[in-house]
């Protein structure tokens, strides 16, 4: 229990206690796609319930600003950081130094927009019926990847978030946390859902590929990016599943 508290403050701003002894997200991880399913669940409800009042395009935009807000942008400031790194720096260092920066750049203030717009298409489009269970999907196979990517890749330094989450991550955590998200998947989408945690992995395995050659390794903002880059891919493909009439 004081695992799965760990990740809900972490992953959320859900008020949950405090529990004894040191934070460990490492151990944790088993759990982040539950975490994902809490939240995703408290999305769809949202969503369910303003159907019934709102047009779709509203709606949208009402669910992404919910989501947003129930993570306190821990993401979304990781994916910003991680797009200036990567798109500013020309060298390993550049690229590291400029992710330790506060301040927002060109590339971070435009990877945000161009995921949250994505994520407000995406919803728009889907009907109920669909958008409540990819709803809960997405958060699943977002909380997923960076346990993926964890093990996939090294901490590209010898001390922050990534490292600390890389050293304490531990194969079975990895394990339980790939089987409760192919199982959520599966369960709501059936085959479709298989489409997407493949998706998912093959997130993990290239993103770990192209940071262990760009910068040696991954960092905790690399971590929160593949957050909010599962995510919105994982809308986006299973928009397009649905538009061809297979999901």
């Amino acid at each position: 229990m004081r695992h799965l508290l760990s990740a809900c403050r972490y992953l959320t701003i859900l008020p949950v206690p405090r529990g004894e002894g040191s934070e460990d997200l490492g151990r944790a991880a088993g759990w982040f796609p539950i975490v994902g399913a809490v939240l995703g669940s408290l999305l769809a409800l949202t969503a369910v319930g303003l159907g019934a009042v709102v047009p779709p395009l509203v709606l949208a935009a009402l669910v992404v600003a919910l989501w947003a807000l129930l993570t306190g942008g821990l993401h979304l400031d990781g994916l910003a950081d991680t797009a200036d790194g990567l798109g500013g720096g020309w060298s390993r260092e550049e690229a590291l130094a400029i992710m330790r920066d506060a301040r927002t750049g060109a590339y971070g203030v435009a990877a945000i927009v161009l995921v949250l717009g994505l994520k407000m298409a995406v919803l728009a489009s889907l009907t109920p019926s669909v958008r409540w269970r990819v709803l809960v999907t997405a958060p699943v196979l977002g909380r997923l990847a960076p346990v993926l990517l964890a093990r996939l890749c090294p901490a590209a330094r010898p001390e922050g978030a990534g490292h600390a989450f890389t050293r304490a991550l531990e194969p079975t955590g990895a394990g339980v946390a790939s089987v409760v998200a192919v199982a959520v998947a599966l369960g709501l989408l059936g085959w479709a859902g298989a489409v997407l945690g493949l998706m998912a992995a093959a997130a993990a395995a290239g993103f770990a590929l192209y940071l262990r050659r760009r910068l040696g390794g991954l960092t905790g903002d690399c971590l929160g990016a593949l957050v909010e880059g599962t995510e919105a891919a994982t809308l986006a493909v299973a928009s397009g599943l649905a538009h061809l009439g297979l999901a």
